[in-house]
Formats: C-alpha cells, structure tokens, sequence
C-alpha cells in the first residue's frame, strides 16, 4: 500500500512539474515560435526560443509524463530529467553565467525526490546495458553537429551576448545546455535498454525542431552559420527515427 500510495504521489508531482516546464518555463511557448504562433509584433529570436522550448519541453517535462504516466518504470524519465540537470550545470559553469543553476538544481532534486516516492533510488532498473551500433554511430557523427552548436552558444553566454531572458535566465546558457543534453542522451539511447525508446524520441524531436529552426530563420539570434548545419540535424533527426531499435550486441548486462 505504501508504494501504491508513493506512485500516486509521484503521479501528481511528475504532472504539476511537467506543467511548470511545459508551461510557467515556457517552453512550449518558446516552441510556438517557429510556426508564429505567437505575437508577430516582435521579431523573435527563433532558433534561441526553440532551443530553450527543446530543454524545458521535450527533456524537461517529456521526463516529468514519463514518470507521471509510468511512475512504476520511472527509470527513463528520471535519467532524461537528469541528463538536462547535469546539462544546465555545465553549460553554467562553461559559460560563464550561474543564472542556470538554480534550475539544474531544482531538476536535479525533483529526481531524487520522484525516485524515492517510487521506491527506485536504490538502483533497480538502471543497470540493463547493451550495444546498439546503429544508435551509437550516429550519436558519434551527431558529435560533429553538437559540438560547434554547444561551443557557440557558450562563447555567447561568456561575451555576455544579448539573447533574451525568461524567468531571469539568458536564453544563450540554455542554448548551450540543449547542445550538451543531445549528445549526453544520444550516447546513452545506444548502450541503455530502458531509456531508449524515450531518449531517442526526446532526441528526434528536438533535433527537427532545431534543424526548422535554422533553415526558417537563419538571421536570428542562435542560428549557426550557413544551411548545412540545419540540413545536417534534420537528416539526423530522421536517420535516429529510422534506426533499429533492438540491439546489435550479443550480451546484455544486468
């Protein structure tokens, strides 16, 4: 009864948290600014928006309805709500500017705190592993995609260029945390069985929105230079879609 009792708990929280990503973050606000769903008075800056939307929709609260959905097999979502904590610390400590961390920390304590109202804190469900090639092969050739998009955004976020702010936070640190959360969640698709499905569906999504991004408005503010970047992530995008999801190894580790 105790842990039916924690999962409609974690239930109830995963969903409010979802909400205040999804939402009071505005995430999926800042997605709606690529179709222009939003007041066209403004020139936006898309391509920050949308990776602001990415972090704090698709890893953010797409972790949080992971668990709130499924909070009986919450592993995947509170590793993908990890990854975008460890994310943001990174991309705080890397550029330069600690507004971030306050939101790392925050995501990082919701994760304790849901895996201990689900009785997963001792380490069950994290520990099957084995080798998708096809996934981890592009996760490797995504490096050259996210690498120079990361550094970018963070040699902003260290000039101290003018992005926009949301809740007191530079978009140009997010920027960079969205970079870091792809690749860190694209390697561990291809050696971890329970995230898979999850983290490369977060990983497809995100990268189409990015690659729409670039190639609708590649003028504004946290574009990369030239279309082939935005080119390049979309047929990422599709190729991780297509990729099999079973795994290529001969062993499986528990």
């Amino acid at each position: 009864m105790h842990g039916l009792t924690g999962q409609v708990g974690a239930r109830v929280l995963a969903s409010m948290l979802a909400l205040v990503a999804a939402v009071l973050f505005m995430g999926v606000i800042d997605l709606a600014t690529l179709p222009g769903w939003v007041n066209q008075e403004f020139e936006w800056p898309v391509p920050l928006e949308v990776s602001w939307g990415s972090l704090f929709t698709f890893f953010l609260a797409g972790g949080y309805v992971w668990v709130a959905v499924l909070p009986h097999r919450p592993e995947p979502g509170l590793v993908q709500v990890a990854i975008a904590s460890v994310a943001l610390a990174f991309s705080a400590a890397a550029g330069a500017d600690v507004r971030p961390l306050w939101v790392a920390a925050a995501a990082a304590l919701s994760a304790l705190l849901l895996a201990t109202m689900t009785q997963r804190s001792g380490g069950a469900g994290y520990s099957s592993w084995s080798l998708n090639g096809w996934q981890l092969a592009l996760a490797g050739l995504g490096m050259f995609l996210w690498l120079p998009y990361t550094i970018e955004a963070l040699e902003a976020s260290r000039a101290g260029v003018v992005g926009d702010i949301t809740n007191g936070i530079e978009h140009w640190p997010v920027q960079a945390a969205t970079g870091a959360a792809l690749i860190l969640a694209s390697l561990l698709s291809a050696v971890w069985d329970p995230g898979r499905g999850l983290l490369r569906v977060t990983c497809c999504l995100s990268a189409a929105f990015l690659g729409m991004a670039q190639l609708a408005f590649p003028d504004r503010a946290g574009a990369m230079e030239g279309d082939l970047w935005g080119i390049g992530v979309i047929l990422w995008a599709v190729l991780l879609a297509l990729a099999p999801s079973t795994s290529t190894s001969t062993s499986t580790y528990r």
